[in-house]
C-alpha cells in the first residue's frame, strides 16, 4: 500500500492538478492532503475530485516538516510518497518508485525525475550533493560563476542522465520513503520551520543510519517549482532559508562549521546589497529597495543565528 502525502498552503489550482494526476495515473493509493490553514480555494477544489481523499486541516500554518509528519503518521501505507502540490504524476511513475524500494531492502528512499512544462529535465532539482562549507562559499561569493564546479561524485554525474543510482539527496518534490525508515529516524525534524532544509536533513539522517537513497529517472513527474517562493517576500525567504541553512550545519557539522557558514552568508548578502546598487536588478525592483532587502536580511540573519550558535 502506498500513501501519498501532500502539504498544501494556498497552492491555488496546482493542488487540483496534482491530485487529478494521481487519480488518473497512480493506480490504487491513499491520498492525504495536509492543509496548513490555506486562505484560498485550493483545498476545496482538490477535495471535490474524490470522496476518498483524506484531508487533515490545521488551524494554523505549522510548517512543512510538521505537516508532513502529521500526514505520514496518519497514513496506512508501508511506503509514503511526499509530493509537492506543484507536481503532476505521469503514468507508471509511482509504481516505478515502489518497485525501486521493493527491489532492495537497503534502499530506504527513492526520488523521481523532475521535468519542466517543456518536458526538459530540471537538472538543478533532480540530484544534489549534501551541503558543504565550500559549496556555500562558492555560491555566496559568486565563485561558482567564475569557475565551473567539478562534479561532486560519479553518482551525481550519472544521475543527470538516465541511470538509477545512489545519491545524497534527490528532489524532495517527489520523495518516497519506507515507513520503517521514517519510524527509525523519527520523520522530519520540525525545528526546520517553516520550510527549507528539512528534506536535506531527512536524507542526511537516512544515510547516517545506513540507508541508501536512489534516484530513479524512470519515475517522471512534471514540476512547476518555486510556488512557495511566490507567496513570500524576498526578505522572508532569505532569512528563513539561511537560518535553516545555519541550523543544518550546526546539527551535522558542529558549531565551528555553522559559524563559518553564517559569516559567508552575511558577506554574501552584503555583497548582493552592494551589487544591487550598481547593476539594474533583473526583477525590475528599484535598486535601493533591493539593496536594502539584502542588507536587512544579512543583519537579521546575524542577529537571529546567535541563538543557534
Amino acid at each position: 500500500m502506498i500513501s501519498v502525502v501532500i502539504v498544501n498552503w494556498n497552492s491555488g489550482n496546482l493542488l487540483e492538478s496534482c491530485v487529478r494526476s494521481l487519480l488518473n495515473n497512480a493506480g490504487e493509493c491513499q491520498i492525504l492532503i495536509v492543509d496548513n490553514a490555506s486562505s484560498d480555494a485550493s483545498l476545496q477544489l482538490a477535495a471535490g475530485l474524490s470522496p476518498d481523499i483524506a484531508i487533515l486541516k490545521n488551524k494554523q500554518n505549522i510548517g512543512f516538516a510538521a505537516a508532513n509528519n502529521l500526514g505520514w503518521r496518519a497514513s496506512t501505507g508501508t511506503r509514503i510518497l511526499f509530493l509537492n502540490p506543484d507536481t503532476e504524476c505521469l503514468p507508471g511513475s509511482i509504481e516505478r518508485l515502489d518497485q525501486t524500494l521493493a527491489a532492495d531492502k537497503a534502499i530506504w528512499a527513492a526520488g523521481g525525475h523532475l521535468i519542466g512544462a517543456s518536458g526538459r529535465s530540471q537538472e538543478g532539482f533532480n540530484v544534489r550533493p549534501f551541503p558543504s562549507v565550500a559549496g556555500v562559499a562558492a555560491e555566496m561569493l559568486f565563485l561558482d560563476k567564475i569557475r565551473r564546479p567539478r562534479p561532486v561524485s560519479c553518482a551525481a554525474g550519472a544521475a543527470s542522465g538516465m541511470l538509477a543510482v545512489d545519491v545524497d539527496q534527490p528532489a524532495a518534490a517527489c520523495l518516497m520513503v519506507n515507513r520503517e525508515a521514517l519510524e527509525k529516524i523519527g520523520g522530519f525534524d520540525e525545528a526546520f520551520g517553516p520550510a527549507w532544509f528539512e528534506d536535506v536533513d531527512l536524507c542526511r539522517r537516512i544515510r547516517d543510519h545506513g540507508g541508501r537513497i536512489q534516484y530513479q529517472p524512470e519515475a517522471r513527474f512534471r514540476h512547476l517549482g518555486g510556488y512557495s517562493l511566490n507567496r513570500l517576500s524576498r526578505q522572508s525567504f532569505l532569512v528563513t532559508f539561511h537560518l535553516n541553512q545555519i541550523r543544518y550545519f550546526r546539527k551535522h557539522h558542529g558549531p565551528r562549521a555553522a559559524a563559518r557558514v553564517k559569516r559567508l552568508i552575511i558577506w554574501g548578502l552584503r555583497l548582493r546589497s552592494a551589487l544591487s546598487l550598481v547593476y539594474p536588478p533583473a526583477t525590475g525592483e528599484p535598486r535601493i529597495s533591493l539593496a536594502k532587502t539584502f542588507w536587512d536580511a544579512a543583519r537579521y540573519v546575524g542577529e537571529q543565528s546567535e541563538v543557534q550558535l
